[in-house]
């Protein structure tokens, strides 16, 4: 028998929670102990499986199954027995022909295997294909539920399909009314549902609605063909109403008080709010006294336009406030106020939030902010920016500036980094991780990984946070340490991975070596394979175009896009860039970071006219909620790195309190 251990360090509890799963675990769950001596000295965790030629075997067996060679394959197989992975290579081949595979087959591999999370995988592409091949009586019996759209279609056409039409069209109801597009594979069961008596156009009219507040136009648009007569009318309305807003202040043509059309009222005076706050609050006085708006909607309405107009700078006049609002437009509000520097405003509305909300950090560091200007000798102003310095956060460290004081980071004992214990803990899904990692089948690897995690408790993630990062699964151990909420082990939410390259970067650049990794592990999670959906691609997520236009700056080489994922390209090339940008915004961290991630041509819009603006209150002015978020990290993370690297400097540098424009 081929045994695979591996190794992590045991905390004092040992015990395993474990959750129902909807498949069978074989075997027993949870971590087995085992006891192994260690030699003397630091021992570095290892990967299962350190059988070389075992591997090479299963690599070998994989391409021969990729290139149809499967006598060669089944001999390899041979060799095989006993070894960890073996169940996957009975998968690959499952999953290569599961449009033909037959039903034992499929009932035995998940029998057998039911604790692989790609056995789940394996079973809904095999119903998708009994689905799409309409095998519908074989369908219905293996079905189980499922969130899936399209099984859930195809679910309700094998009731159709098997004589049980009134069970599938009464279902078919709840799928239909979704606010966006549903698959193709529903298709002809929509069909026949809306020729039942199931469909009517109020049902029509339930969907129109909920796209239309999600801002599915498409969708919408559609939709409307269902109707007629008044009802046609209602819904031509409701579409052209949302994307054309300023419609609605044609009072006249709006008189109709019934349900639908107080619906078209509402959306569309929120939708002109954010255009022409002043026509939409006229237009609502209109509709207060023609129409019967219940409370509720009515003060969705008067808060939309409220918010919109202190967006403009039209504060209201706190001393007439005599009605209760709520903590979405209350947060709002105190936003709002803190970009105009409206201090007053501010201090009254973070005052009015629920005691939880008010000791969100944010809300903290804002409420002594806007103290500090008004008076300037209130209490709450040092209690507020204390609490906050004892936190390894943006605005911790904001506050730690304002006190004078270093941020603190609070970093837990690296109590992992020494294999001194003479116990280890083994788990099924962790031990094929790693061996799936180590033969090149990463997607496979994080599928386990990920459900081994789910029977863990948080001290055990966090050992499995350290094992990923002692067996250099750098981006795996950031999230697993993440998920454990192990938030005080900075060597493992904030590594130097590749420091070296880094180190090069910054002499290039002339950038501290802190502020690059703070970019790469924001961009990456320190994944040199990363890739965005945009195809921004390795650690500093450089687009093929873009990493181009730095190289020609830089009087290099230009680069693949595939040199992209080569760490030292990366680095260099993103290093230049972000000095690049560092120099065209005189030196002003905050601008850089915004620029890289939203374009530069935005920045130069974002402070056109906040010249001398308080870089803290510009920061939080970013229109966009990511940038925002993506410039406070990078500076939280720039703080954390340089006191890693020990060089410790405050959040904003002295040239950074202010912005300065271009």
């Amino acid at each position: 028998m081929y045994w695979l251990y591996v190794l992590v360090i045991l905390n004092k509890d040992k015990r395993v929670q474990t959750r129902p799963r909807t498949t069978a675990i074989p075997g027993r769950l949870g971590f087995m102990l085992l006891v192994f001596a260690l030699a003397s000295g630091t021992a570095a965790a290892m990967a299962p499986g350190s059988d070389f030629a075992l591997r090479n075997k299963f690599k070998d067996a994989r391409e021969q199954l990729k290139n149809g060679q499967l006598s060669e394959y089944k001999k390899s197989l041979q060799a095989l027995d006993g070894y960890i992975l073996r169940p996957y290579l009975d998968y690959y081949y499952l999953n290569a022909r599961i449009k033909s595979a037959r039903k034992s087959e499929v009932l035995a591999f998940r029998d057998k295997h039911g604790d692989l999370p790609a056995t789940r995988l394996l079973y809904r592409r095999w119903l998708k294909a009994l689905g799409t091949s309409r095998q519908w009586r074989t369908f219905k019996a293996n079905y189980e539920p499922s969130s899936n759209a399209e099984l859930r279609c195809y679910y309700l056409r094998s009731l159709y399909g098997t004589g049980q039409k009134q069970q599938a069209l009464a279902q078919t109801t709840s799928l239909w009314l979704q606010p966006t597009s549903q698959p193709k594979a529903c298709d002809p069961l929509f069909e026949v549902w809306r020729r039942s008596e199931h469909f009517t156009e109020e049902v029509a009219w339930q969907r129109l609605h909920a796209a239309i507040i999600a801002d599915q136009r498409t969708l919408a648009n559609y939709l409307t063909r269902y109707f007629s007569g008044a009802n046609k009318v209602a819904a031509t309305t409701f579409y052209n109403t949302h994307i054309g807003p300023s419609r609605i202040t044609r009072h006249g043509q709006f008189t109709t008080d019934n349900a639908k059309y107080r619906q078209i009222i509402a959306n569309a005076l929120q939708r002109l709010a954010r255009r022409s706050p002043e026509k939409a609050q006229s237009a609502w006085q209109k509709y207060q006294a023609s129409h019967q708006f219940g409370a509720a909607v009515a003060q969705t309405i008067n808060e939309k336009i409220m918010l919109e107009l202190a967006e403009e700078g039209r504060f209201p006049d706190l001393g007439t406030l005599k009605i209760s609002f709520s903590n979405h437009t209350i947060e709002g509000m105190a936003l709002t106020s803190v970009r105009a520097q409206h201090w007053e405003q501010t201090e009254y509305w973070i005052s009015q939030l629920p005691d939880d909300l008010r000791q969100k950090s944010q809300w903290l560091y804002w409420r002594a902010r806007a103290l500090d200007m008004l008076s300037g000798d209130d209490p709450l102003i040092h209690a507020n920016y204390t609490k906050l310095a004892r936190q390894r956060h943006y605005y911790g460290f904001l506050a730690a500036r304002n006190l004078g004081v270093p941020g603190r980071m609070n970093a837990a004992e690296q109590n992992f980094s020494n294999l001194d214990a003479t116990l280890s803990l083994r788990h099924p899904g962790i031990a094929r991780a790693l061996e799936l990692f180590a033969v090149g089948d990463d997607l496979n690897g994080r599928r386990e990984w990920y459900q081994a995690l789910d029977s863990l408790t948080p001290a055990q993630k966090t050992m499995a946070a350290e094992l990923a990062n002692q067996v250099g699964l750098t981006p795996l151990s950031i999230l697993t340490a993440n998920i454990a909420e192990a938030t005080d082990h900075l060597h493992l939410r904030f590594p130097l991975s590749h420091e070296q390259a880094f180190r090069q970067g910054a002499l290039s650049s002339g950038l501290p070596t802190a502020f690059l990794l703070a970019v790469a592990r924001q961009e990456s999670a320190m994944e040199p394979k990363a890739r965005s959906t945009a195809d921004a691609r390795g650690l500093m997520q450089l687009l093929p175009s873009t990493a181009k236009l730095v190289a020609r700056r830089a009087k290099q080489r230009s680069p693949s896009a595939n040199d992209l994922y080569d760490p030292t390209t990366n680095i260099n090339l993103g290093s230049y860039h972000l000095a690049w940008l560092m120099e065209r915004y005189r030196h002003q961290a905050p601008l850089a970071i915004a620029a890289y991630n939203a374009g530069e041509h935005r920045v130069d819009r974002w402070i056109k006219e906040a010249d001398q603006l308080p870089m803290d209150v510009w920061i939080e002015r970013i229109p966009f909620r990511e940038t925002r978020n993506y410039v406070k990290n990078v500076l939280a993370f720039r703080h954390v790195y340089a006191n890693r690297l020990q060089s410790p400097s405050p959040i904003l540098s002295s040239v950074e309190q202010q912005v300065s424009a271009r």
